[in-house]
């Protein structure tokens, strides 16, 4: 089974929802200086990449974790997706999580402002507040998900990818 995190960008939300999912960033310890300077710099570096999927771990029940960053586009890539699989019939289920609506608007408007060569260090602070209030809302769903996962049962409105 492979699981896809999608999120407006493939960083920011996505990442950070994947990695809690593989148990990278267990606890509130993950929030130190240290932790975020080095999560807004893989921000920093690979946020602009929109459609690339990236290949972030497996977890351990054996299934692969991917982000994806598809701006505004989940539901075209979700309904490509789906019929491609109805026409090569992969032997894997494929599921695609958005997280791009707990995000918010902040990491839009860091990754515009670090398009544009705005100041990294005020970037910086913005995506250290955005991460500190964001992180038990992603921490819950990379859980839950998690959860649902190992136990076999519907994702509530994200569909199984057949």
């Amino acid at each position: 089974m492979k699981v896809v995190y999608c999120g407006y960008r493939g960083t920011y939300g996505a990442l950070l929802t994947a990695a809690i999912h593989l148990g990278l960033h267990e606890g509130a310890g993950f929030c130190d200086k240290r932790h975020i300077k080095k999560y807004f710099e893989i921000c920093r570096l690979y946020g602009e990449q929109y459609g690339n999927l990236i290949y972030i771990g497996v977890d351990e029940g054996l299934r692969e974790i991917y982000i994806l960053g598809c701006k505004r586009y989940f539901s075209v890539i979700r309904k490509a997706h789906v019929h491609m699989n109805r026409i090569f019939k992969p032997e894997e289920n494929i599921y695609h999580l958005d997280v791009g609506r707990l995000e918010g608007i902040l990491p839009r408007i860091i990754g515009f402002m670090l398009a544009r060569r705005f100041s990294e260090r005020l970037c910086e602070k913005l995506f250290s507040y955005w991460l500190i209030r964001k992180y038990h809302e992603f921490s819950r769903m990379a859980t839950t998900i998690k959860h649902k996962l190992e136990n076999g049962e519907r994702i509530g409105e994200w569909e199984l990818m057949r």
